[in-house]
């Protein structure tokens, strides 16, 4: 967005801190929520299998609104959308913290991600207005720094509150807090954040609907399929969801033709690269949030480690992923299928390590925090080559749009992998304890099977085809 769809700024910096805390706010929810999962699960949801719904709920939520709220950021402003979203965050915080039900928790998180969509994609177009440099690039920098920040932090901060207590409230203080961070976005927005001008492009609003469709097609029987006992019509929506993405296609294809609006550029779908690099992320991230959730409750109920030091351990996972993204911007006119391999092989190797310490008889936290901070290292490679792929075979035009695109699959990777990874670790926890495992070692066996899913994926992502076909243009590279 140009300077002049901006008013004079009155307090640029207050207002761009402001947006960075939303940014913040919305990432370290999920974090979190995870290293809180355990403790959920005791007070409130004692079945394990319902209790993975918690973070896939927000993630579904997420996923969907991203796209269509960053869209409506620039129809009616972006102030106007984020004060919205800071509101029902505030709602969503408080629903959370005070549910007495699997219903109310679940749909406090539903609403917490729609609130999330709508915050994240207006902080960043805000971050990148009001950069202090002036330009949009010092902005990302600290869009970008602040978002791993919180990562990081997230889990070392939701451990400690757990382990402390210090209200006696439990996992619930951590929402309230959320709740509080929600108020402050809106009663400091109202005073600082810019008015932006308002598109008078219009909403694609069969766009959205299609693409909504074809997500909740996939996810939601994957989502509900344990729980029903994966039944034989699971498959039929599945199904149905190709012929929605092929619908969406022609529609887009259509509506650029005759000038209309799109939810997805159709300049964007035409690039088999973009297409290949947005594919390739939603099936990376299938990964990493799944295994989030199976190491928090694999060093907590089966290692036996308290809250505060497992959120430390899972924090050397984002540290590893922030490094590595600070070390790869460096590296100038290295070929992206370099990039993409070495990260995938590190990554492995990382899972590996870890897959082994659950194997072990007492293993140090620090040991699996540096097997986790390797994986880290290894994803934060592996991502930015994808994020640079996108940028680098996207027209300029549509850097923002394909931008938005792989942040929704991210999203859309995240809530499938919740459930494929949650399958693959209740089954081996059942399994176990079937075999006559005791409770904390049928959990540490889970942790370690669940390291195979991520290990899989990225070692047929390593000798694939769909990583061949992503990098056959060896010009295309990460100094682009």
């Amino acid at each position: 967005m140009s300077a002049a769809s901006f008013p004079e700024v009155r307090r640029p910096r207050l207002a761009l801190a402001l947006a960075l805390f939303a940014a913040a706010t919305t990432i370290m929810d999920i974090s979190l929520s995870i290293i809180s999962l355990p403790a959920i699960g005791r007070d409130l949801i004692p079945d394990p299998t319902t209790l993975a719904l918690v973070p896939l709920a927000f993630s579904l939520a997420f996923a969907l609104g991203l796209l269509p709220f960053g869209r409506l950021g620039d129809l009616v402003g972006r102030r106007q959308v984020l004060l919205a979203g800071g509101a029902v965050w505030v709602v969503a915080s408080l629903m959370m913290a005070l549910a007495s039900s699997i219903a109310i928790l679940l749909a406090s998180r539903l609403l917490a991600g729609f609130a999330g969509a709508a915050l994240l994609p207006q902080a960043m177009a805000l971050a990148a207005r009001l950069g202090p440099s002036g330009g949009p690039a010092s902005g990302i920098g600290l869009f970008i720094a602040t978002t791993a920040c919180g990562s990081i932090l997230s889990p070392i901060l939701g451990g400690a509150v757990l382990a402390l207590d210090p209200a006696g409230l439990g996992w619930r203080l951590i929402f309230l807090y959320q709740g509080l961070a929600g108020l402050l976005i809106v009663a400091g927005g109202f005073p600082t954040l810019p008015d932006t001008e308002k598109s008078r492009a219009g909403f694609d609003s069969l766009g959205t609907l299609l693409f909504s469709l074809a997500i909740l097609l996939v996810v939601v029987p994957l989502a509900v399929g344990r729980l029903a006992g994966w039944p034989a019509w699971i498959a039929l929506p599945i199904v149905a969801a190709l012929p929605i993405a092929l619908l969406l296609r022609r529609h887009l294809g259509r509506a650029a033709a005759l000038g209309k609006p799109q939810i997805l550029p159709a300049s964007l779908v035409s690039q088999p690269l973009v297409v290949g690099a947005v594919a390739l992320t939603a099936v990376v991230f299938t990964t990493s949030p799944g295994i989030f959730v199976a190491m928090s409750t694999a060093l907590q109920a089966g290692v036996g480690l308290p809250p505060d030091i497992a959120g430390a351990v899972l924090a050397a996972f984002p540290s590893g992923v922030l490094t590595a993204s600070l070390v790869v911007a460096r590296l100038k006119g290295q070929p992206i299928d370099r990039q993409l391999t070495l990260g995938a092989l590190v990554f492995v190797l990382g899972m590996l390590a870890t897959r082994t310490l659950f194997g072990t008889t007492s293993p140090a936290p620090i040991a699996f925090a540096a097997t986790l901070c390797l994986g880290g290292l290894g994803m934060g490679t592996l991502v930015n080559a994808l994020f640079r792929a996108v940028m680098a075979a996207s027209p300029s035009a549509d850097h923002g749009a394909a931008a938005g695109v792989q942040q929704a699959f991210q999203q859309v990777g995240a809530a499938l992998g919740f459930a494929v990874v949650d399958l693959v670790f209740q089954n081996a926890r059942l399994a176990a304890l079937a075999e006559g495992a005791g409770t904390a070692e049928a959990f540490r066996i889970a942790g370690a099977e669940a390291c195979l899913y991520p290990i899989a994926v990225f070692a047929l992502m390593i000798a694939g085809p769909l990583l061949r076909r992503l990098v056959r243009k060896p010009a295309v590279t990460t100094g682009e």
